[in-house]
């Protein structure tokens, strides 16, 4: 639209702008004139510069005090995402204290924005592949799409939220205002700049104190404009460098690996199923030999799924899908049990990298734990080198409390909590020998038993307690199959390549 056209359509609403600016805008001539007829000149002058001095210690206390603001208006944005592991959550405390040390941008030039913003990108680069030689460039295209596509549909709900009449705005007008803009906009700059150049002249040729005075002013009041913004703009650039940190780390870690349909696809693939929305959670029962998993697992399933007997019957590892009523589907692997004479301890790991909760199978009555410590100690060791990826949590069942001593006394339900028969004690003293001895959190050990014959003893409560897990479980479950998916798997490049191939082919004939 041409500017005639603008003035012919809205002349109305210009000259009643003009109408109602005009008489303020008028002040600022007229007063500068009465103050120069007066006399007064020199002592406004003086009084502005006072005041402007005045003013300095109460900048000096904005600038402080505006950072700390910042900090505390944005410690929602501060936390880490509870789904990072320990390396994500090391990139984040970097981004953090760029965040503290960053001088606030002003926001008028794109530059030192994307400066600041490219400095955010490489501390989580480096941080994240600080073995590559171009850690920036450590992404995928998949990846990169899958960004912009979160980051834009992001911006727009937070733009149709916050701006005004942005569904109104139209490419078209973008373009006339950036047309004016490349027009114009030079002259009317440089006109402006020379403008008040001779005025300034002008001003100082009439009254020189005056002028002097009100150059004063000037800086003044630019400076206090500046710092009355400076607590907007702490507040701006921190969360500049969370929000661009935030989005960097997901693409670095290679939390972007997954659209949702391509995570139900890999889901269903760790299952070999339909896992549909809500994949189960992998559960791997973990023990020395007749440690009572197998019955552990019936009990669980509330039903039969595995042999129970003194003897093993584990060949190697079995899973079984449970999906109890009332209760968290889990599929759950049957490990094969370990003792003083038998290793397991890379066929364990190897169980344990697959796992997203692990539990722990001890017998209460079973006073050698040594087996349990060597096994134990071989998984800590690789969850200790796992720094991107999140380590399966560890519950422990302790099985066989029912034969404790008093063995005649069997009477659930027991208070462990406050235990005041004599088979509560020996349950609770058990429970503390075991924390002390496998160094487990005394929260994280059930007591159960499933006496033949008789009602299951607390597997409500490990139930319970595994639901309490659920949450961390799928976080772990994420992370697992968000590694897994970088290996290049032969059968999906086989079937890209039929894609292309078939589209070159269609392109070729022109169907």
């Amino acid at each position: 639209m041409k500017t005639s056209d603008l003035f012919r359509r809205y002349w109305r609403e210009m000259l009643l702008s003009l109408t109602l600016a005009l008489p303020w805008l008028s002040l600022v001539v007229l007063g500068s004139v009465w103050l120069w007829q007066s006399g007064f000149g020199w002592a406004w002058s003086l009084a502005a510069a006072m005041l402007g001095l005045l003013a300095w210690p109460l900048s000096r206390s904005v600038r402080q005090g505006a950072k700390t603001e910042a900090r505390l208006a944005l410690a929602d944005q501060a936390e880490p995402s509870r789904g990072w592991n320990p390396g994500e959550q090391k990139a984040w405390t970097a981004v953090l204290e760029i965040a503290d040390t960053a001088a606030p941008l002003s926001f008028t030039e794109l530059d030192p924005l994307l400066a600041k913003a490219r400095e955010t990108v490489e501390i989580v680069a480096g941080r994240l592949h600080p073995e590559a030689d171009t850690a920036w460039a450590q992404f995928s295209l998949s990846e990169l799409l899958l960004l912009t596509e979160r980051l834009c549909r992001d911006f727009r709900r937070r733009a149709v939220s916050h701006l005004p009449a942005v569904g109104s705005i139209r490419l078209s007008h973008l373009l006339w205002v950036h047309r004016q803009n490349k027009r114009y906009g030079t002259i009317a700059r440089a006109g402006w700049r020379i403008g008040y150049a001779v005025w300034r002249i002008i001003r100082a040729g009439l009254n020189p104190l005056q002028a002097v005075g009100q150059e004063s002013s000037s800086a003044f009041v630019g400076q206090a404009t500046e710092v009355l913004s400076y607590r907007l703009r702490a507040y701006a650039t921190r969360l500049l460098v969370l929000e661009v940190g935030r989005a960097a780390i997901d693409l670095y870690a290679g939390r972007l690996a997954f659209s949702d349909e391509e995570l139900r696809v890999a889901r269903e693939q760790d299952i070999g199923g339909d896992a549909g929305a809500a994949a189960p959670v992998r559960i791997v029962l973990v023990g020395q030999l007749n440690a009572g998993k197998s019955s552990l697992l019936n009990a669980l399933a509330q039903e039969i799924r595995g042999a129970v007997g003194p003897l093993p019957t584990t060949e190697g590892a079995a899973e079984y899908l449970l999906d109890p009523k009332g209760r968290p589907a889990a599929s759950i692997v049957d490990t094969q049990g370990f003792d003083h004479s038998t290793g397991g301890g890379p066929d364990l790991v190897a169980q344990a990298e697959r796992a997203d909760l692990i539990m722990w199978v001890a017998s209460a009555i079973q006073p050698a734990r040594e087996p349990d410590r060597r096994q134990l100690g071989a998984i800590r060791t690789w969850a200790n080198e796992q720094l991107m990826r999140r380590t399966p949590p560890i519950l422990l069942a302790l099985t066989h409390v029912d034969q404790l001593r008093p063995a005649a006394e069997w009477s659930p339900p027991y208070n462990i909590q406050a235990p005041a028969r004599g088979k509560a004690r020996a349950i609770r003293a058990a429970i503390d020998a075991t924390s002390r001895a496998l160094d487990l959190p005394v929260d994280s050990i059930v007591p159960v038993a499933m006496p033949p014959g008789r009602e299951f003893y607390n597997v409500d409560a490990l139930w319970a307690r595994i639901g309490l897990e659920i949450d961390e479980a799928k976080l772990v479950q994420l992370d697992r199959l968000r590694l897994n998916h970088k290996e290049l798997s032969l059968g999906a490049l086989a079937g890209q390549l039929g894609h292309t191939g078939r589209t070159i082919i269609k392109g070729a004939l022109g169907i």
